[in-house]
């Protein structure tokens, strides 16, 4: 949002950061100085949890001397949920919260000696000789229940993509990391920059290559850029080799080889079958996970046991609370919607579908067996949900589970406050009741779920629960020895994928 006196940018966290100037000079003239010192100019389009992270591993890249191999230009939209995130990393902070040191060090790093900077100002692109494309591209609605109901903004990637076609060099290299339903470079984004080019009189192809990203928002932030494996495609062997080549400048390639697959459709389809597969995995899990607890079997120690199976079964998921964050909630909906519109193909992927329509009910699972601890009914009870992002130990909120699991307890009528140890707003429900006093908060309520294993909540004695709470573990919080002390002192418990726990009367 934009503060009252307009000069300024308010970020989620409430702090305040100067607007961008509408000339930018300033980078400008930096970028034609780093240029004459024989630097590379990379504009990363987007800065967002990629793009931001991105833009700082580039800036970090040394080359043979340990001379800062490229100026970096961070894009963002001139807009009140971009202009704060410009602000914070031209002040030398990192846009995006996150427990990796290194992330913070590369930023204030880069903007210290002058080597990264942010703008608003689409100009930016006419500096660049290599510009990385890491915009947002959602579904609109990811709860769809059939092939037909998949939407896609594909406009708004055009629009990113119109904007680099008209400032662009003719020999700049554009890179797009963003996920993007496959043949999308080939059919969607390729017309439109020879559109562009053609318009200015520039030669019709440009260098166009993909390489998706596998950024993780976590500890090791900047280590899943640098310190990963890669794939990667160009629309020619030019673009291919172009791209290898700036890659490797920035990742550990001798560690992590580069991968090159035949086309940019290739590639863009190993992203989307890289995260359906995983979120088939859970989803599979889930049906296994209600039998369990049936069954009055724990999962969690079942699935323990077969992973030692490596190579085979050692990625097995565990049971948990549900899918979240930008990815696994939404690439197979890119898959099937490439199909029909623009491959014209009416093959239907019906078990990847499946399986997310399945992963987005799981959190109602753990809302089931909380209102069982109940008696069914959960109105007026206060519960106390321990968990807002999507991983541990991360600030993500993205799509989070708790987001299902939340409107699911207030259309039940119950008094909800939410806890998280990463989170100090939660822009997706910014009408929740948001705590940071966990103790107070244990004190003063009826329920509670652990729904992210937050390393916090793993080192909370059994002595901080009160007497007579009603507790879901939905994330393998407790183990046995410390669910026994619990129901020792007057606590009913169930947990998820935890079945041998109602054998042995924890809920009552």
């Amino acid at each position: 949002m934009i503060a009252a006196n307009s000069s300024t940018s308010v970020a989620p966290d409430g702090a305040e950061y100067p607007l961008p100037s509408t000339t930018e000079r300033e980078a400008h003239f930096a970028a034609i100085s780093a240029r004459a010192a024989g630097r590379l100019v990379v504009v990363v389009q987007g800065l967002g949890f990629v793009g931001s992270a991105v833009a700082a591993a580039v800036a970090a890249a040394r080359d043979a001397e340990g001379r800062p191999s490229y100026f970096v230009i961070g894009v963002d939209q001139p807009t009140p949920g971009a202009f704060w995130k410009i602000g914070k990393l031209n002040a030398g902070l990192a846009p995006i919260a996150s427990p990796d040191a290194e992330f913070d060090r590369l930023v204030a790093e880069g903007v210290s000696v002058g080597n990264l900077c942010a703008t608003a100002d689409e100009r930016a692109y006419e500096l660049a000789e290599v510009i990385i494309v890491d915009v947002h591209l959602d579904v609109i609605d990811r709860a769809v229940e059939s092939a037909a109901d998949i939407q896609i903004n594909v406009a708004g990637l055009e629009a990113a993509i119109r904007i680099v076609g008209q400032r662009m060099r003719a020999d700049a290299l554009v890179l797009v990391e963003t996920t993007v339903p496959f043949g999308a470079c080939e059919r969607v984004i390729l017309p439109v920059l020879r559109e562009e080019r053609l318009r200015r009189g520039l030669p019709e192809t440009p260098a166009l290559a993909h390489a998706y990203e596998r950024v993780m928002p976590g500890p090791r932030y900047i280590a899943s850029i640098r310190k990963f494996w890669r794939t990667f495609s160009g629309i020619d062997a030019v673009s291919a080799q172009r791209a290898r080549a700036f890659l490797s400048s920035f990742i550990d390639t001798e560690a992590f080889p580069l991968r090159q697959l035949d086309d940019p459709v290739a590639s863009e389809m190993a992203k989307i079958l890289e995260n359906s597969y995983r979120a088939a995995n859970i989803a599979f899990i889930h049906e296994w996970t209600l039998l369990a607890e049936r069954a009055g079997v724990n999962l969690w120690a079942v699935v323990d046991s077969i992973r030692v199976r490596q190579g085979t079964h050692d990625n097995m998921r565990y049971p948990g609370f549900g899918v979240g964050g930008y990815c696994l909630t939404k690439d197979s909906l890119l898959a099937q919607w490439s199909a029909a519109h623009l491959f014209n193909d009416d093959h239907l992927l019906g078990v990847t579908l499946e399986a997310l329509r399945i992963n987005h009910r799981m959190p109602l699972h753990t809302f089931d067996l909380l209102r069982e601890l109940a008696g069914g009914d959960l109105r007026g009870k206060r519960v106390l949900v321990c968990g807002v992002s999507y991983l541990p130990d991360v600030g993500d909120t993205r799509h989070s589970p708790t987001e299902i699991f939340y409107d699911a307890l207030i259309g039940a009528g119950a008094n909800v406050v939410v806890h998280d140890p990463c989170v100090r707003t939660w822009a997706e429900r910014p009408q929740a009741q948001l705590t940071e006093d966990l103790a107070a908060a244990l004190g003063e309520t009826d329920a509670v779920v652990l729904a992210v294993p937050h390393s916090e909540y793993r080192k909370l004695p059994t002595t901080a629960f009160p007497a007579s709470l009603l507790i879901v573990d939905a994330s393998n919080v407790f183990d046995d020895l410390a669910a026994k002390a619990l129901h020792d002192a007057g606590h009913r418990l169930l947990g998820v994928g935890k079945g041998h726990w109602r054998k042995r009367g924890f809920h009552s």
